[in-house]
């Protein structure tokens, strides 16, 4: 998208160019499903393509079916004949205000300008000569009249009628002379371009991307202070739009259940904002992905000390989050992100339950990518309602297995100490409780789970339960 500045007229070209390439497609006989003309267009539009989608949805020059195929209405169809183009002008100015230069801007300066135009001319007495002359005149009556014995012969002094009728306010004072900067002086930083969002934050680079979103990192206004955004926009591509509401609905129950845990292994939500075109949400930043180290590994897993307190420090994330009622069902390796220190900490609770089926409501079936489905649980695959913290137990098991190998169980695969030497065997029937596909004969939670951990590992080489280990001294690999 560009970043050229917006005006009316640019814009309302632009939103004219959506509506005549949708007429151009169904003349065409090719397709308008709202995700395809999205893909097609959004290049070539200075603005969000969601933005020009909500004006035309709401000022009725679009319509959707439920097929997600987009059709012009009889008011788009005129607009694209190239008639109401003034009304369709003003509505895109009333639309984007707060995007355009200049609208919003003018009311303001008509009233600043105001008090620097002439008064109108006057007529003319006896002959009295008209023009700039006049104007010239009555300014100068604005003054305080010269001492008696400063009058000379020369002196004009108005009618009386004109000095008594006309008050000008006083002009504005100069601008401000700059002062020289000396020559020694360091020059002035150049700003980091971002993009603003809400007055509060602005957003730069992207630091990755994921099926429902974008993740960027930003900057606290107010603060100064780093921090992370995390945009879901491509969120409701799956819903064709025709599910917003409930999906918003979800979003930000899922969004204020997790900023209510605060925990040393959680990624801390600060924020949200879900009224906009582009909901987004603002996280601490942290600093990479496991993910990310996995793959740096090239498939042989990591250094075992790390894996063992990496899955200690999520056992505990999810044992806290457990005891808040909130559960996770996405754990796998994306979704563990580090802080400064090189401490692992578990972000996206609940994320797979903003775009679950839900027939009684309308809600699609919806699958998302594949990345997630060597970590779900047989209840949580089979879409079953009897799922809770033993689903993440099931996660959290096949992850450790994946750090410490590098590579996802099935079925048959030998056991961790089997793949790899360095890993205690005293791990092998942890592992194997925790990834049953029977839930009776997994681990019910957490507590249980740190309860067989700690009986095994009994020389203290990881404390005792309760005890989260954790760096604070120089980042960790």
């Amino acid at each position: 998208m560009s970043s050229s500045v917006m005006t009316r007229d640019k814009v309302s070209s632009e939103a004219h160019f959506i509506l005549t390439s949708l007429k151009e497609n169904q003349l065409q006989g090719r397709s308008n499903k709202l995700a395809e003309v999205k893909s097609f267009l959004e290049p070539s539009c200075s603005l969000d393509f969601d933005s020009y989608f909500f004006f035309l949805r709401k000022f009725h020059y679009i319509a959707m079916d439920r097929e997600a195929q987009l059709k012009l209405t009889a008011e788009g169809e005129t607009v694209v004949e190239g008639e109401n183009m003034e009304k369709f002008t003003d509505e895109v100015a009333d639309f984007f205000a707060d995007q355009i230069v200049g609208v919003g801007e003018m009311t303001q300066l008509s009233v600043d300008v105001d008090h620097l135009r002439p008064p109108p001319p006057v007529a003319p007495d006896d002959g009295e000569e008209t023009g700039p002359g006049i104007h010239s005149r009555v300014r100068r009556n604005t003054l305080p009249p010269p001492p008696p014995e400063e009058s000379g012969p020369h002196s004009v002094t108005p009618p009386p009628d004109i000095r008594s009728s006309t008050t000008l306010p006083p002009l504005p004072p100069p601008p401000p002379v700059p002062m020289p900067m000396p020559a020694n002086a360091p020059a002035a930083p150049v700003p980091v371009k971002g993009q603003d969002l809400d007055l509060r934050y602005v957003k730069f680079d992207s630091l990755g991307a994921g099926p429902l979103g974008t993740v960027y990192k930003g900057k606290h206004n107010a603060l100064g202070v780093d921090i992370c955004v995390k945009e879901l926009k491509d969120i409701f591509g799956y819903f064709s739009f025709l599910q917003r509401g409930e999906v918003i609905k979800r979003l930000k129950k899922e969004l204020c259940a997790q900023a209510q845990v605060r925990h040393p292994s959680i990624v801390q939500i600060l924020d949200q904002n879900t009224d906009v075109a582009r909901p987004y949400y603002v996280m601490e930043l942290c600093k990479g992905s496991l993910r990310e180290k996995l793959e740096a590994a090239g498939g042989k897993g990591i250094d075992v000390n790390h894996a063992i307190r990496y899955f200690l420090q999520l056992s505990y994330a999810l044992r806290a989050a457990h005891h808040s009622g909130l559960t996770h069902h996405n754990v796998k390796p994306e979704n563990v992100l580090f802080d400064a220190y090189g401490n692992a900490k578990l972000t996206d609770f609940g994320l797979s339950r903003v775009i679950e089926v839900d027939q009684s409501k309308g809600m699609p079936q919806v699958f998302v990518g594949t990345g997630g489905m060597g970590y779900m649980s047989p209840e949580l695959i089979s879409r079953s309602k009897d799922v809770g913290p033993s689903s993440d137990v099931y996660g959290l098991g096949i992850l450790l297995y994946e750090m410490v190998t590098g590579q996802i169980p099935g079925r048959r695969s030998p056991l961790p100490s089997e793949v790899n030497d360095a890993c205690p065997s005293k791990l092998d029937p942890i592992f194997d409780k925790m990834t049953q596909d029977r839930k009776d004969k997994r681990y019910a939670d957490f507590d249980t789970m740190l309860d067989d951990f700690y009986a095994a590992f009994t020389e203290g080489e990881y404390l005792t339960k309760g005890d989260l280990l954790s760096w604070s001294d120089t980042p960790k690999a």
